[in-house]
């Protein structure tokens, strides 16, 4: 249910340390109690709130939990005197939000309100605020374009330091480099990846405990051997570093980090296209032959004038796609990225490219286990996951057409039935090397032969 806009105010006018105090009656002495509210003034239900006391040195020492009624209030009595923090989650949501912070080597979340309660006392109309959560994710990357798995990442708060790590957010890249902190608040955070060090301390024979770690590195701005720390999105200095601002309930993503020494460079160039033609929709998909890295990038300029930004050194390859009033457009041109930027690489771009053939079995294979569709896979490259892939069904007669291909190619087949496998690739009664076609731009490669059999 939504508070009137009285009781809003009223709420909202409320805080922890002036909050109402009454005079016990016997069965509630020592009493806190509230509501749970978003931070639009919305009460929450089925929230769950947890009652923590707190020692001289800020350390919880005991903890109790209750959940919030229909209408958001929770309750806590029978409470000795002291100090109390309240906290409150439900699924998606968090009362915690970033603290101030100065020269301490790592930082904490507030929790929620703090209350001082005296002997025999009712402190209520606490009020708990609760914001939804986002997550901060991208990828950790080696210098030369590479996923970097298995390296922590952990966000920290802008501090006089530079930066102060949370531990508590620490997480890890998986294999192909993709991380993802959970459960953020909003505010503005720095990013940072830390090769080399483990949850509970800096790899090395004399590991100091993961605090001294970050304030080492934080603090003294001092890398480890040959495994510095990179700030997002890839520097060594936390000062240098690029905030994240994550909105309440909004992701941020493709947060993606550079190890040091970061290599990267830009790659400009123009797409080109036949005269009397128009292209609209321009499409970059680029990467490496190794298939360490790839993307695509939109081109905006009319004039097909592009620059694609943070290429990591190596070979290039490039795949263009584009619709003009004739039909879709294609086309592929590389480069090699060595010591610095790239400039005017030139890629037309044509009519589609189209391979067409026959798929043929070795034995009596049944309808139903024979070939449905096929799938031309590029080798030129790694794709990236949004780019199309040339396919085409197949008829009863094993006959396919596939359109869009430019570029070197291996087919790949769906529906066959289990232990069939193509054996080899055939053209005019002789076999292709390593059961690859290459084809460019508007060009028609025919009467290809797959050869299916055990």
């Amino acid at each position: 249910m939504r508070l009137t806009r009285a009781v809003v105010a009223a709420l909202l006018s409320v805080t922890a340390v002036n909050a109402q105090v009454q005079s016990p009656t016997e069965a509630d002495r020592g009493r806190i109690a509230g509501h749970v509210v978003t931070a639009y003034a919305e009460l929450v239900s089925d929230a769950t709130v947890t009652l923590g006391r707190i020692d001289d040195q800020g350390l919880r020492i005991q903890t109790t939990r209750t959940r919030t009624d229909g209408t958001g209030a929770f309750s806590f009595a029978r409470l000795p005197e002291g100090r109390y923090v309240l906290e409150a989650s439900k699924p998606g949501y968090t009362s915690r939000q970033l603290a101030g912070t100065d020269t301490a080597s790592t930082a904490t979340f507030d929790v929620g309100p703090a209350v001082d309660l005296v002997e025999d006392a009712q402190v209520l109309d606490v009020q708990v605020v609760l914001r939804r959560t986002a997550r901060i994710a991208g990828r950790v990357i080696h210098p030369d374009g590479r996923a970097a798995p298995e390296i922590q990442v952990v966000v920290a708060q802008r501090s006089s330091t530079g930066g102060t790590p949370l531990p508590e957010t620490i997480t890890s890249s998986r294999f192909d480099g993709r991380y993802e902190i959970t459960g953020l608040p909003p505010g503005e955070f720095l990013v940072v990846a830390m090769p080399g060090t483990r949850r509970t301390g800096i790899a090395g024979n004399d590991s100091p405990p993961f605090a001294a770690g970050v304030r080492a590195t934080v603090e003294g701005n001092r890398p480890l051997p040959d495994q510095r720390w990179a700030w997002y999105p890839s520097v060594a200095d936390a000062n240098a570093a690029t905030g994240v601002t994550v909105l309440e309930g909004v992701d941020a993503d493709g947060i993606d980090i550079w190890l040091l020494p970061a290599q990267r460079f830009n790659v400009s160039g123009r797409v080109l296209w036949p005269v009397g033609l128009s292209a609209e929709n321009i499409v970059i998909d680029y990467g490496d032959p190794g298939g360490t890295r790839s993307d695509v990038w939109f081109v905006s300029d009319p004039d097909g004038f592009f620059t694609l930004n943070g290429i990591a050194p190596g070979p290039l390859t490039l795949l263009v796609r584009a619709d003009s009033e004739q039909g879709p457009l294609i086309g592929v041109g590389s480069t090699e990225v060595t010591i610095d930027s790239v400039e005017d690489v030139r890629i037309v771009v044509d009519r589609q490219g189209r391979i067409t053939g026959r798929i043929v079995y070795e034995g009596s294979v049944p309808p139903s286990g024979r070939a449905t569709s096929i799938v031309a896979v590029q080798k030129l490259f790694k794709t990236s996951v949004i780019s199309s892939v040339p396919e085409s069904t197949v008829d009863a007669d094993g006959r396919f057409d596939i359109p869009g291909a430019v570029g070197e190619f291996e087919f790949a087949l769906d529906g066959l039935q289990r232990g069939l496998t193509i054996k080899r690739v055939m053209r005019n009664g002789r076999s292709l090397p390593m059961n690859r076609i290459g084809v460019a731009a508007g060009e028609t490669i025919s009467n290809i032969e797959i050869v299916v059999g055990r």
